[in-house]
């Protein structure tokens, strides 16, 4: 990369008076050279390495050692935001995967490409801003052409390549941005509709990533919460794909076992599962002795009611009543 800072004044480009200078701000060692046409017209060519992605540069003018003036030059790779990101969700989750290279707007240089855990071949989901037909189900492009994941399932994880191409048959537009989706997903051996009190439960989590079924990066891991004593077995088939026996308890309807991914002690994501019991309800269950006596009651009340209303006599009429009904109508003649 070669930058080139210069001052233009009245008296002409890069001409500076008695006690000014120009300079670079950083340098970086032998892999830069500063090369000076004048005083105020000065150069720096360097060999940009991995650390100098989104660095600043600055030209300085300075009078006798003392800052006048700088201005700042920032190298941004094309189409690199580091290293690759790393993103997690759950199964069922929604999640957006972020675009660092987006060139237009309108993502009409954006394609999406991706690979579902290293075993299959490259496949292209989004293509000059346009998702696949095949594809519109459960994706979308969301702000700064970021690709929107919905419901997200067990092998939506991979490795997820953001590219640009400015047109369509034309070479690439700069480098990649990746981004690697893990999913974490947890899961009963036992069928839910055996579980109840004194069943063995068996729970199983892992974290699906590109690299493989339960592969996790050095100071990840996977754990349960909670534990319930002795009637409660871990075992762990790996750093990330664990299992968890439980012999159920009438105290364990409804309740919720948690695992938990976390980085060095630090949470980055977790996942439950509430293990029901089948054939419960929360509606009060009446013993059927309760229930016909409660009818036989019902029923006694209603014959005596009737018999009641038959035995009685009517009642009088009042003595106005005659009176009463004859006032309400009237003839008038004109």
């Amino acid at each position: 990369m070669t930058l080139r800072c210069s001052l233009l004044t009245y008296t002409g480009h890069g001409t500076c008076w008695s006690g000014f200078s120009l300079s670079w701000d950083p340098k970086t060692g032998t892999n830069a050279q500063d090369t000076q046409d004048s005083s105020c017209d000065i150069t720096l060519t360097v060999t940009l390495q991995k650390k100098d992605n989104n660095r600043k540069w600055t030209c300085t003018l300075t009078e006798k050692e003392n800052m006048k003036i700088s201005i700042d030059f920032t190298s941004t790779f094309s189409g690199v935001s580091g290293e690759t990101l790393s993103m997690f969700s759950r199964v069922g989750d929604d999640v957006s995967l972020p675009c660092n290279n987006v060139i237009y707007p309108n993502c009409s240089s954006t394609v999406w490409i991706y690979n579902r855990d290293g075993s299959t071949g490259t496949i292209e989901v989004v293509t000059l801003g346009k998702i696949k037909v095949d594809q519109t189900e459960r994706l979308s492009l969301g702000s700064n052409c970021s690709l929107h994941v919905s419901d997200v399932r067990a092998e939506d994880a991979g490795l997820y390549i953001c590219q640009q191409y400015l047109t369509k048959t034309g070479p690439q537009h700069g480098g990649d941005a990746p981004v690697d989706l893990s999913v974490l997903t947890i899961s009963s051996t036992t069928p839910v509709t055996d579980l109840k009190p004194n069943v063995n439960m068996t729970l199983q989590c892992s974290l699906l990533t590109y690299t493989g079924h339960g592969t996790c990066w050095s100071g990840f891991s996977l754990s349960w919460d909670p534990k319930t004593g002795t009637n409660a077995q871990d075992t762990q088939d790996s750093s990330c794909d664990i299992t968890l026996t439980v012999t159920l308890q009438k105290k364990d309807n409804n309740r919720k076992w948690t695992c938990t991914l976390t980085e060095k002690g630090n949470m980055k994501i977790s996942i439950d599962f509430t293990s029901t019991f089948s054939g419960t309800s929360n509606a009060v269950k009446l013993p059927i002795s309760r229930i016909m006596l409660f009818v036989t009651l019902t029923i006694m009340a209603a014959i005596v009611t009737i018999h009641t209303r038959r035995i009685r006599p009517p009642k009088a009429l009042p003595p106005q009543a005659d009176e009463a009904s004859g006032i309400e109508i009237h003839v008038l003649e004109e």
